[in-house]
């Protein structure tokens, strides 16, 4: 089903993403390296096992 204009964008685990992103279950931050290309591919929350993440701050 397409997301609603104002919902955030919501990214599973497995995604190649830059940037900061929270759990979209329990809050936890993720960010992506510094170094090399930035890329961090989204795991697993290490905390609550939730495979959905969305862009920190949107």
């Amino acid at each position: 089903m397409p997301q609603a204009p104002d919902e955030p964008q919501v990214f599973e685990i497995g995604d190649e993403v830059t940037g900061e992103f929270r759990c979209a279950e329990c809050d936890l931050l993720v960010k992506s390296p510094d170094e090399s290309d930035g890329v961090l591919v989204l795991p697993a929350c290490p905390l609550c096992h939730s495979e959905k993440w969305r862009r920190a701050g949107a």
